[in-house]
């Protein structure tokens, strides 16, 4: 089979932590052997029209908690569901992933399917859907996509698993009501790896794999996370936080594999910065707030929700210098806190105005915890809080951010 004029092509991700975008980036070379350059982008950055320029499309494509776009795919949904394109004269092929723990398995891949469809585009090969990145499910696609293009696909690459010491843990929260919280920070076997606030750390605990946000830089040494100990109803703790938490001794060693995460990176500027997390979500708040403290970048804007004012007061210390010398507006609300118990949502709602404000002057906000309570009350409470020009500019420009679990 010729492979199409490299005019014809299309590859399009839509990817919340990285998977889809490297899976769609890693396609790149075959299409450069043989001197094609396919449109590589973001669906945000496409109008629903403009697929009808190409004859042939790969979509890679992730769905994001119960059935939702990843954020630089939910502009372009927002277009698309009320528009009908003439698509007749597309071939494509739909890559879907997702995780099966949800209930809406790719839910927003397999809307986007019959969105083409009715557009009248044709599916050159079944949909595939990979649950938790099967590589089985990845290499029948990869098989099939090259016998469609005419293309020698090669396996995507990963980054491998390291050997990393347990170098100490500081419990976070002492006395508190909650389960305890640790700082965990481990030294590497070998030479210091490169990452970049905001990326992930994916931890293999005898057959228990758990992705953490990582809540250090290279430049402090070491990886450092913030875990939350689970505690089942019978008194025993999990195995993956178990062992972080409770069991592991200084000095023993855990398999970790560095995952980066662009959707959560930083901008490339000193643009304002507002950052909303509870929880275990202010690790992957701290790396990127500890990041602009090293550039020196200016306004800085915390606001991070826990239990108890006596006992939750997490990173005091650190957070409190940053706030003394001017470097930080720090916004810290407690759920427990006597007769004015606050989450996080209600310090923003009543913060409205200072959010509007800079949000106009070019604010990123990024958001980390929890999906289903306090970052789907975020996602509701800024669209209600915005305007429209507004809410729609933070999602085309990607200045909205977040990094959910």
């Amino acid at each position: 089979m010729q492979p199409a004029a490299a005019t014809e092509w299309l590859i399009a991700y839509a990817s919340q932590s990285g998977a889809a975008q490297a899976i769609a980036e890693q396609l790149l070379p075959a299409f450069h052997q043989q001197h094609l350059q396919p449109a590589l982008l973001p669906l945000n950055a496409l109008q629903p029209g403009a697929l009808s320029g190409y004859s042939r499309a790969l979509f890679i494509v992730s769905t994001y908690g119960e059935g939702e776009a990843p954020d630089n795919g939910a502009a372009f949904w927002h277009r698309a569901h009320t528009a009908r394109p003439d698509l007749t004269g597309l071939n494509y092929s739909l890559l879907a992933l997702g995780d099966r723990g949800y209930a809406d398995f790719c839910g927003f891949a397999r809307w986007l399917g019959d969105w083409l469809d009715a557009a009248g585009a044709t599916t050159a090969l079944p949909r595939h859907e990979l649950d938790r990145l099967d590589a089985d499910v990845l290499h029948t696609w990869q098989q099939q996509v090259s016998q469609w293009t005419g293309l020698t696909l090669q396996a995507p690459a990963s980054a491998p698993f390291q050997q990393w010491t347990l170098r100490e843990r500081i419990q976070l929260n002492p006395d508190s009501p909650g389960p305890p919280a640790w700082l965990i920070r481990l030294l590497p076997v070998g030479d210091l790896p490169h990452w970049r606030a905001g990326d992930l750390a994916q931890v293999r605990i005898g057959s228990i794999q758990r992705t953490y946000s990582i809540a250090s830089l290279p430049e402090d040494g070491a990886l450092e996370l913030i875990v939350r100990q689970v505690i089942h109803g019978d008194g025993s703790v999990g195995q993956g936080s178990g062992w972080l938490c409770c069991h592991a001794e200084a000095g023993a060693t855990v398999a970790i594999q560095l995952r980066s995460n662009p959707g959560f990176h930083l901008p490339e500027d000193d643009r304002p910065g507002i950052f909303i997390g509870a929880g275990t979500g202010l690790a992957g708040l701290r790396g990127l707030l500890r990041q602009r403290q090293r550039l020196g970048c200016p306004d800085n804007w915390l606001l991070f929700g826990e239990r108890c004012q006596q006992h939750d007061r997490w990173l005091a210390e650190e957070l409190e210098t940053w706030t003394s010398e001017g470097k930080l507006l720090l916004d810290r609300c407690f759920s427990r806190a006597g007769d004015q118990p606050e989450y996080v949502q209600h310090r923003l709602a009543a913060k409205a105005e200072r959010l509007r404000q800079w949000v106009d002057r070019g604010a990123s906000i990024h958001v980390c915890g929890s999906l289903a309570g306090m970052g789907n009350e975020i996602h509701r409470l800024l669209q209600e809080l915005l305007t429209p020009e507004q809410w729609h500019g933070l999602q085309q420009q990607q200045r909205y951010r977040r990094d959910l679990y």
